[in-house]
């Protein structure tokens, strides 16, 4: 068979690339903006003296939630630098000790520098479509987990090998170059035990792109050295990378992928010393648009029927997976890429009714002038076309998607080495969350779910103990044996909605005992539970353990609570006369539950009026024969912020 040319899957054009030698930057930010004002001595207006401070600064005032008798919250409707300006000169004001822009605290789980960058793998950029990888650290780091990164090869990374120089060592392992073509490689030779990454660099139409440090970045993703102060972490940070090359300067080839696979798996390749160290799990963030070749089908068999997982990148055409191999291929982890938000990137691959998806996993957004929160951050290389110094940098495609899988797949490898890959499989996708507005057939069963799925590897999904189970008889030897059917919910997990859990179980004389954890707390033992508003945006653990005499079964499922949502039952009204020179009146409708604050905005030809955030307003000459009508914005701890506005009147 002729060797086909391919290339790398988010390589090409609808790769976004940003280096990092320092401290990332981003766009200033727009919009409202909440100043904290601090006082100098209590009062019991604190609300009206903060207010009048920040309206003299200049601010427009959207908000004003008095915390203390010496802080307040106030909301401008400004945001990025024209709020620190206005800040900076409320501070000057007779009374005021401080106006400061609002900062965010975050869960303290590393000390590595860009921690709070990794929306993907934390909590700690308020995304809640990350693996959320840091809540199974406490159970599994991937400790031992050999991961083959089948890729462009690996540069030196103090974040991955603990050396500014070397390429092996902290958590990458020995590797294998098995680029035949030696101009491609860049290293004058053929296959070789030195799987440095010597530039991707090509020319199109006279064009020069640069060298992407592809298989660097996906590497830092699953394994960065955690809590080095350094860098980032990686989502299995004691897990061991093993680069493997197959991607140069003209992409790869089919027949060294066949080896790449073979090898990396631990079996034979003609002329190469076995891999001492054969891979659990095989990262391929790579693609080429064809059906699956018949020599990466048997490769992809064997690799699979030796005990290793082939975790794939789905492709960045935006089209069908069916069209992108080795995604297309039999006994893969399919993997789609997410955004930030928890939707199907717009770039990403998807699967159909006739070759379905297996997991979605964060990739970035690539949309025209997207946010760099919501691309994936990772250990990268400054070098343009050669290697030089280590950097970090931030890629989207299902290229970065994909490292994210394999990294959650080494925690629950770790949790329970004896997992074969079927077992592998099956937790990875019984334990996903669901990715928003995509079946799962187009995402697979869902975004890969850290702690869920080492917990179910585990067999216990916190640290908690397992509460004794009611007695039973002992049964004879001719009992059935047990059998716990899938654990269910009555409904998505939300503050203030009441959550049922069932099981089916047999025989029917088995006990069933229920159990529903909080951040590591339990806080009931009944079949039901309603989180309260403390819940919204944590993850919420129930597990079932079924007994019938000796015999002993537990499921669970981990589900992220959402904000509560309001409902409203009458809805707001500008009351008064409509004319010129004359007052109107907000009534705030009424909601179900009864919000705790209320924020009014008037609105002319539904555009925000400035300054015109009272419950009443006053009519102006600009106001004739225009349409006003006011909206009202609702809060409550654990509750979705939500917004109605009245109908509009036509002003004389």
């Amino acid at each position: 068979m002729t060797a086909k040319a391919w290339i790398v899957a988010a390589a090409a054009a609808s790769l976004c690339l940003v280096g990092l030698p320092a401290t990332p930057s981003f766009a200033e930010e727009v919009g409202e903006t909440t100043i904290v004002v601090t006082l100098d001595d209590a009062s019991s207006d604190a609300a009206a003296a903060a207010k009048q401070a920040v309206s003299a600064a200049g601010g427009s005032i959207t908000e004003v939630r008095q915390i203390t008798d010496t802080t307040v919250a106030v909301t401008v409707d400004q945001g990025g630098s024209t709020a620190a300006r206005v800040g900076d000169r409320a501070e000057d004001r007779n009374g005021i000790r401080a106006a400061e822009t609002a900062k965010k605290v975050y869960a303290t789980t590393t000390n590595d520098d860009y921690y709070s960058y990794l929306w993907d793998l934390s909590n700690a950029a308020d995304s809640h479509y990350g693996v959320n990888a840091e809540d199974a650290w406490p159970t599994s780091t991937g400790t031992d987990v050999v991961v083959g990164v089948i890729d462009t090869g690996i540069t030196a990374h103090l974040d991955l090998t603990g050396s500014a120089s070397a390429i092996v060592g902290g958590n990458v392992i020995a590797g294998y170059d098995f680029i035949s073509d030696p101009t491609s490689a860049g290293d004058s030779n053929g296959w070789d035990a030195n799987p440095s990454d010597e530039g991707d660099y090509h020319t199109v139409d006279s064009t020069l792109v640069e060298s992407s440090w592809h298989g660097t970045h996906v590497s830092g993703t699953i394994a960065a050295i955690a809590n080095n102060a350094e860098g980032i972490a990686g989502v299995a940070p004691d897990a061991l990378v093993q680069p493997v090359r197959v991607l140069g300067r003209a992409g790869g080839s089919e027949v060294d992928l066949v080896a790449a696979i073979t090898w990396g798996a631990g079996l034979s390749v003609a002329g190469v010393a076995d891999n001492p160290t054969p891979a659990d799990i095989l990262n391929l963030s790579l693609g080429g648009g064809a059906s699956c070749p018949t020599s990466i089908q048997t490769a992809i068999d064997n690799a699979v029927a030796a005990g290793t997982a082939v975790v794939v990148a789905a492709g960045n055409e935006g089209v069908p997976l069916a069209n992108s191999f080795p995604a297309n291929c039999n006994n893969v982890i399919s993997v789609v890429a997410t955004t930030y938000e928890g939707t199907r990137a717009s770039y990403s691959n998807y699967g159909t009714s006739g070759t379905p998806a297996t997991v979605s996993a964060p990739g970035g957004s690539a949309e025209s002038g997207s946010d760099p929160n919501d691309w994936i951050l990772s250990t990268w290389n400054s070098g343009t076309t050669v290697p030089s110094s280590a950097a970090y940098g931030w890629m989207v495609g299902t290229s970065m998607a994909t490292p994210h899988v394999a990294g959650v797949a080494a925690l629950v490898k770790a949790a329970k080495p004896s997992l074969t890959v079927a077992q592998l499989t099956e937790l990875l996708t019984s334990t996903a969350k669901d990715a928003v507005s995509c079946t799962t057939i187009a995402c697979g069963a869902g975004i890969v779910d850290a702690p869920a799925a080492v917990a179910a590897a585990a067999g216990s999904p916190s640290a908690s103990p397992t509460p004794t189970p009611t007695p039973t008889p002992t049964p004879s030897p001719s009992t059935e044996r047990l059998s716990l059917g899938t654990l269910t919910l009555s409904g998505p997990a939300k503050v203030g909605v009441a959550l049922r859990a069932s099981a089916s179980v047999s025989p029917a004389a088995a006990t069933l005992a229920w159990r529903w954890t909080l951040g590591g707390t339990v806080v009931s033992t009944a079949a039901s539970y309603t989180p309260p508003a403390s819940a919204s945006g944590k993850d919420l653990t129930i597990q079932v353990t079924a007994t019938y005499g000796s015999q002993t079964s537990i499921a669970a499922k981990v589900v992220r609570v959402a904000a509560g949502t309001f409902t409203k039952l009458t809805s707001p009204k500008a009351t008064g006369t409509y004319r010129v020179g004359r007052k109107l009146k907000a009534s705030k409708g009424t909601w179900a539950p009864t919000p705790t604050s209320y924020s009014y905005r008037w609105l002319r030809n539904g555009k925000s009026i400035k300054g015109a955030t009272n419950a009443t307003y006053k009519l102006t000459r600009s106001d004739r024969y225009k349409k006003i009508s006011v909206k009202i914005t609702v809060r409550r701890a654990g509750y979705a912020t939500t917004s109605a506005t009245s109908s509009s009147h036509k002003i004389r």
